[in-house]
């Protein structure tokens, strides 16, 4: 009998929905990761990445508006002190990724010198030193938390945030981490995805259906603040008719109740993720 597969460790993620308004409506800032990336490449993704552990530094405390447990309160994760890096880690992916700071600086900040110096390695909390960085947590407000399945090879446990672009700032890729940007309405982002010119995973496609149901990003904020953030653990099930992702309140899903708006079942068709009909359980 062979031994038991070693489970995939978890890794703690932030991820930073960036809205902006226009004319139109609300858009979303979307990034397209790199081909050669190991997770997710050629998809077009909201900006983040994993927590270091220098994100939850002692010396972030003085430079955060809040506690680390009101922090993971905010998450609903109440009990727990990983809102600090969290939240750190949320600004400094979008930072790096993205080129948006969320967070006050000095009047004389040089924030196109300071994203190269994280290029190049510099530690974000030394940097946050040199241009008097402070973060307003408020300016991020938690959305939904998402874990990845436990088939897939790279597993991560990742809140989304929501954020309004701050004013005087344009956001544009890194030309590492990832290739080319993009600012969609999010029904836009959807028609592009069932187009095939853009991929997308199931977490994103999630989050634009329901950011296309609102007027403005005010809108969505306070929908997400009424509530405490969704945690989302979608289960891949294998059939006679192929395979499709159960989300919590599916009939194939260990938990009963729905934690999402709309289906609760999603397959993979022609490149693109549809919402599926499911049995009632």
């Amino acid at each position: 009998m062979s031994a038991e597969a070693p489970r995939k460790p978890i890794k703690d993620a932030s991820t930073v929905i960036v809205l902006r308004e226009t004319a139109a409506g609300i858009e979303t800032f979307m990034l397209c990761r790199h081909q050669q990336s190991g997770f997710m490449g050629g998809a077009h993704v909201f900006p983040g990445g994993k927590v270091d552990r220098s994100d939850s530094a002692p010396g972030w405390i003085d430079r955060v508006d809040r506690a680390a447990e009101a922090l993971s309160h905010s998450l609903g994760e109440a009990g727990t002190e990983s809102g600090l890096g969290l939240l750190v880690a949320a600004v400094r992916e979008t930072f790096e990724e993205a080129g948006v700071l969320l967070a006050s600086t000095a009047p004389n900040a040089d924030l196109s010198q300071a994203r190269a110096q994280l290029h190049e390695g510099s530690s974000f909390l030394e940097l946050a030193s040199q241009i008097d960085m402070k973060i307003d947590s408020t300016a991020l407000t938690p959305y939904a938390r998402w874990v990845t399945p436990k088939m897939e090879s790279h597993r991560f446990d990742t809140r989304f945030y929501i954020a309004l672009l701050p004013e005087g700032q344009r956001a544009s890729h890194d030309g590492t981490e990832t290739t080319s940007a993009l600012w969609l309405r999010p029904a836009s982002a959807i028609d592009e995805m069932l187009a095939g010119r853009i991929k997308l995973a199931p977490p994103t496609v999630r989050t634009l259906q329901w950011l296309a149901d609102f007027d403005d990003a005010q809108g969505a904020i306070a929908d997400a603040l009424s509530r405490k953030p969704p945690l989302v653990r979608p289960r891949i099930v294998s059939g006679d008719a192929g395979w499709f992702l159960a989300l919590p309140g599916d009939p194939e899903h260990p938990e009963d109740d729905p934690v999402l708006p709309g289906g609760t079942r999603m397959v993979f068709d022609d490149g693109a993720w549809r919402d599926a009909p499911s049995p009632v359980r």
